[in-house]
């Protein structure tokens, strides 16, 4: 995390959370179990020669994390290089359809705004201490309700959380005296964030963008290499296995490429603007270095 942003020595450490989340995106960017086997093998050939650094070793089991993590997340949406699952009982354990568009959205907006209320909820920690603590809660529970209203058809009891949350960030925001009017001035700057919190969450559409994406174009390699060895008899057979060779690794390696940028993307900028809100530096601690002293 440090390349990008050191929190605060007041602040809180994001790595594990980070670690935790990143995983879950970059599984569902793959979407495929047989590409998790693939990068698992990868792994394993460059297992021993990573471990010379604590960075490679520390590399070394986000990458294991990072394959069982997307076998799991194949396996439940029951694909398998762009295949079904070559086993009837390996199909039973599918239980996801990466295709239904409707689950998928909820899915992906539901995990976004659970991860900007813990975003908040932890911003809310830091400042136990002061009354701004009580804005993320606001934001927090503005959150909660929409994504509740969303899902579950809008009540009265979920338009009274979001005005009380949105009230607390107009009251809470300002450094200022409270309810004054620098700090209501404050507050209603701080409220404009509204959108900006409405476009984060969105944005986590991504996940279920790129892993139908990296499924589709799985599913298009085996159909054009079948038809390719339908159409061109004999010859059509080493085309079939060159296409599934070639669009299968261009595929893998776009796939990875948008689960580390994508994956990082949404932690270090929309997870980060919600719980970080000053940033610090290294500790690095004094060394002892040895003096030559001055000869005549």
């Amino acid at each position: 995390m440090s390349f990008f942003q050191t929190p605060g020595y007041r602040s809180w450490d994001p790595s594990r959370v980070v670690f935790f989340s990143f995983t879950g995106f970059f599984a569902i960017i793959m979407s495929d179990a047989g590409y998790a086997l693939l990068l698992g093998a990868i792994l394993a050939y460059y297992w021993k020669s990573m471990q010379a650094t604590r960075t490679q070793r520390r590399l070394r089991s986000l990458g294991l994390t990072l394959s069982l993590a997307s076998f799991v997340w194949g396996v439940a949406v029951g694909s398998y290089f762009g295949a079904a699952a070559p086993f009837d009982w390996l199909q039973q354990l599918k239980f996801i359809d990466i295709n239904n568009f409707d689950n998928m959205m909820r899915l992906s907006i539901s995990i976004g705004a659970l991860h900007l209320i813990l975003g908040n909820l932890m911003m809310a920690w830091v400042r136990r201490q002061s009354l701004q603590a009580w804005a993320s809660v606001g934001w927090a529970l503005a959150v909660l309700s929409a994504l509740l209203g969303w899902l579950q058809g809008f009540h009265l009891l979920h338009w009274v959380v979001f005005a009380l949350g949105l009230m607390m960030v107009l009251g809470m925001s300002g450094q200022e005296e409270r309810w004054q009017l620098r700090g209501l001035l404050q507050g209603g700057l701080a409220l404009t964030n509204v959108t900006k919190m409405f476009g984060d969450v969105l944005s986590y559409l991504r996940l279920f963008a790129l892993g139908l994406a990296s499924a589709s174009l799985a599913i298009t390699f085996n159909q054009l290499s079948t038809d390719v060895a339908t159409a061109l008899p004999g010859i059509g057979m080493f085309l079939k296995v060159l296409i599934l060779l070639a669009g299968h690794m261009l595929n893998f390696i776009l796939t990875v490429v948008s689960g580390v940028i994508h994956g990082l993307r949404l932690n270090l900028i929309e997870f980060y603007n919600w719980s970080l809100a000053d940033e610090g530096y290294a500790f690095r601690p004094f060394s002892k270095q040895e003096v030559t002293p001055w000869t005549t």
